[in-house]
């Protein structure tokens, strides 16, 4: 059963049962909408371990619709899921599941079943659908464009024939398609709309559904290279693409890891062109802690932001290409080699417009990459101070650990 010794204390219990392969934002509609107006302290999520209605079909294995779950509704504190049915062997049939909850929670409790218009139809052909529709209460969802005043009669057959009791969700919902998003899925195509970020993220690492591996793979790098395509500006993804030609050049001649500088080189400026605004939110959305510099000079932020995007929406969790990405703007006092080449990349890339010093960094690039950098941003702390900015402390820290090693 897991963690769900409350539900010996529960006085009300929604259950809302299904596959979940995988859940998405429906589902969690659903959860909402039924906390909001029938008010039990939980709707529980029950994934069903072998459901009879799909007998045939595959379905991924239990354990990852489980946790797929549990990933997704942290935020919502009267959501809840339980490993009941999975844990059961053979056939999961509902009846069953509401007994085993009447046994666990006190007699007193309400329990609902939450079931689609459609389901509800079907129900007399249910595992003793006459014993079920007295054991607990149900909740319908209508399905869209149903027809109010059949559906009403249904609901009124039900309960005088076999003595239910039905309600109906009135919360209007989300048409989400698992199906769907499966497909989308195994195509490399967005669904971020459609499923939680928790939940894709999983799905992902796990290569659910024949999801890109996020494994810094070629495909994996031709996948985020597409997403980045459609997120920016074609002048600002003919100069990331630029960056990733430089760093690479960069990496081989000074003997860096060549993969992760075309990784870092790619993702660099994934929140560029966010406006300052969204900047701002999602460094607090993300908990990322910026000073009185950047937060006058937003745009700064980018870096930081960029690192944990390419966490959270493009999967790369190799921390020596985040902290590439999180510096590539500002530089640090402990600035790596990696860190040095994505910054003097960013400088010098082949379509860069011409500006000073690029003739001077890029003649020193490939002689003594710490002497072009120190070229760089000191012009960069110059061209501030002219313009009445202050040039960040990191980069000062940066400055100073390479003029310290100039050869």
């Amino acid at each position: 059963m897991g963690n769900n010794d409350y539900l010996e204390r529960c006085t009300s219990l929604a259950i809302l049962g299904g596959t979940f392969d995988p859940i998405h934002n429906g589902h969690l509609a659903i959860g909402e909408a039924v906390l909001h107006q029938f008010k039990p302290e939980r709707v529980l999520f029950v994934p069903a371990g072998n459901p009879p209605h799909k007998p045939d079909k595959p379905i991924t294995q239990a354990q990852h619709r489980y946790q797929m779950i549990l990933h997704s509704i942290g935020n919502t504190p009267g959501l809840d899921t339980t490993r009941l049915e999975i844990d059961r062997t053979g056939i999961s049939y509902t009846i069953d599941t509401i007994k085993s909850f009447k046994k666990i929670c006190p007699p007193n409790c309400i329990i609902y079943f939450v079931l689609g218009q459609d389901a509800l139809q079907a129900i007399l052909t249910w595992k003793d659908a006459t014993d079920l529709l007295k054991l607990c209460q149900f909740i319908t969802i209508p399905r869209p464009g149903y027809n109010p005043e059949l559906l009403q009669a249904q609901v009124k057959e039900l309960e005088k024939t076999y003595g239910a009791t039905i309600h109906i969700l009135t919360s209007p919902l989300l048409e989400v398609s698992s199906t769907h998003i499966r497909k989308s899925i195994a195509s490399g195509k967005p669904v971020s709309a459609l499923m939680p970020h928790e939940a894709e993220t999983y799905a992902r690492k796990h290569g659910l559904y024949n999801a890109v591996m996020p494994d810094l793979s070629q495909e994996h790098f031709q996948w985020v290279k597409s997403c980045i395509k459609n997120r920016l500006t074609p002048k600002r993804f003919k100069h990331s693409m630029g960056v990733v030609i430089e760093a690479e050049k960069l990496a081989i001649h000074y003997g860096a890891d060549i993969n992760k500088a075309r990784w870092a080189g790619l993702l660099h400026d994934c929140t560029k062109e966010y406006g300052a605004d969204k900047k701002r939110v999602l460094c607090e959305q993300w908990g990322i802690e910026i000073d009185e510099i950047v937060e006058s000079h937003i745009d700064l932020a980018h870096g930081l932001l960029g690192a944990e995007s390419a966490k959270r929406h493009f999967y790369v969790t190799d921390e020596e290409i985040l902290q590439a990405i999180r510096f590539h703007i500002l530089g640090h006092k402990n600035i790596t080699l990696l860190d040095k080449i994505i910054v003097l990349a960013d400088f010098i890339e082949p379509y860069r417009e011409d500006y000073y010093p690029l003739k001077e960094m890029r003649s020193l690039a490939y002689v003594d990459i710490n002497k072009a950098l120190s070229l760089g941003l000191s012009a960069m702390r110059d061209i501030d101070a002219a313009r009445g900015k202050k040039l960040h402390y990191w980069s000062e820290d940066a400055i100073t650990t390479l003029k310290g090693q100039i050869l």
